[in-house]
């Protein structure tokens, strides 16, 4: 599969700090952006797997799909109300570019089902709603290094962009669901790792210098 290109903005170094918690910027290395089509979210997720092509959003969007399908028992108790909601969002079989707001991926509805269907470690460090899912299933890898973290940030709850954080950056505090509905065999994923909570603060001015990657479209 053909790669998106890459280019780094100059003079866009502060584009997104924004959009992020003024305790994480010092250990963000940088911020990747995608396509706003209403597909960023998942292309974000795509990006942060290595499929930012111009179907690895395809790919996320279905592998969402099957996982919620197959453990469909699961994730009416997870979601609870908000699972039709989830459950019409990821089912576009036939999805095309370009998606309405009820297909758009949403956190933190979506975190578990994520972190799940891949196996990552998806952060989300937007404005107070910061916290980071791990997945309900599958025995971790010893090694912290062979953890995949996907970090993302939303920019005025319009567009998903995805955040490269640091070697040994912190992570913010687990989604309380987690510990209710982890197998045994699963908690190791939290092993090794700096959890802390973000005290949110109210305010969208802050200087920091971080390059933004552009995904051009291939």
């Amino acid at each position: 599969m053909r790669r998106a290109s890459r280019r780094t903005q100059s003079g866009s170094n502060m584009a997104y700090s924004h959009c992020l918690e003024p305790d994480w910027l010092p250990h963000v290395d940088a911020i990747i952006d995608v396509v706003s089509d209403g597909n960023c979210g998942y292309r974000c997720i795509a990006s942060g797997l290595g499929l930012a092509d111009v179907d690895g959003w395809r790919i996320v969007h279905r592998r969402m799909y099957d996982e919620i399908i197959g453990y469909e028992d699961l994730w009416r108790e997870v979601l609870g109300s908000s699972f039709e909601t989830v459950n019409n969002a990821v089912h576009c079989p036939e999805k095309q570019e370009g998606a309405s707001f009820k297909e758009w991926l949403t956190l933190p509805d979506m975190g578990l089902l994520v972190s799940t269907a891949f196996n990552v470690i998806l952060v989300n460090l937007s404005h107070g709603s910061a916290s980071t899912f791990l997945p309900l299933r599958s025995t971790p890898t010893s090694s912290l290094h062979k953890r995949l973290i996907i970090a993302m940030t939303n920019e005025r709850n319009i567009h998903w962009v995805r955040v490269q954080l640091g070697v040994n950056a912190p992570l913010p505090s687990l989604y309380p669901s987690w510990d209710r509905y982890v197998e045994d065999c699963t908690k190791g994923w939290r092993d090794g790792f700096v959890f802390r909570d973000i005290a949110p603060i109210a305010t969208a001015d802050h200087e920091a210098t971080i390059p933004v990657v552009d995904l051009d479209t291939p």
